[in-house]
């Protein structure tokens, strides 16, 4: 029996010998930024905190140092495997990236397969088991979710449709943040 090592650029192609769906993988860019809350949503392996491997999501949090971890941990990830990473993005609070963060948020865009930016949510402070509630997210209709989820819910169909290479909802604006518009161009 042959393995695949991580570091191969053929790893997360399907070949004709093995037809079946691999598991997805995901991995956050220092401890604490969330990447076990989005492998447990996504159904997806936890490779914990990035030492190089390949990853299919790279999860980091919304401040400057996470974001530049992500740049380079992004760039690595496209160099050995020849694809880019989703890049999920946890929110540091309830206000949303500011717009410094938001600025850097523009600068991984290159490096990025998608950029996600995942809203905060405040009740998992509070429960004893947050994962639990995490669990089977993606499979509750939208209606059915308590109104504090279903913006992370949204964020979470969107950061899978990325990672299936479809392309995500329309850009959700951060709350109390207007929409980006883009000015009408000249014509000579």
């Amino acid at each position: 029996m042959t393995t695949t090592d991580d570091r191969c650029p053929g790893f997360g192609r399907v070949g004709a010998r093995d037809s079946r769906r691999r598991r997805l993988t995901v991995a956050g860019v220092a401890g604490g930024v969330g990447a076990t809350t989005v492998a447990t949503a996504l159904g997806a392996a936890d490779r914990g905190v990035f030492v190089g491997r390949a990853v299919d999501v790279l999860v980091c949090r919304a401040t400057g140092d996470s974001l530049i971890r992500a740049g380079r941990a992004a760039q690595l990830v496209a160099q050995v495997t020849g694809r880019r990473p989703v890049l999920a993005v946890t929110a540091a609070d309830a206000h949303g990236p500011s717009r410094p963060v938001t600025a850097r948020l523009r600068l991984l865009e290159p490096h990025a397969a998608a950029v996600v930016v995942l809203p905060y949510v405040r009740r998992w402070r509070e429960l004893a088991a947050p994962l639990d509630e995490v669990r089977g997210l993606l499979a509750t209709p939208r209606t059915e979710l308590p109104r504090n989820l279903r913006r992370f819910a949204g964020a979470l169909r969107d950061l899978r449709a990325a990672v299936d290479g479809r392309s995500p909802a329309a850009a959700r604006p951060a709350p109390g943040r207007a929409a980006p518009t883009t000015a009408p161009g000249r014509t000579p």
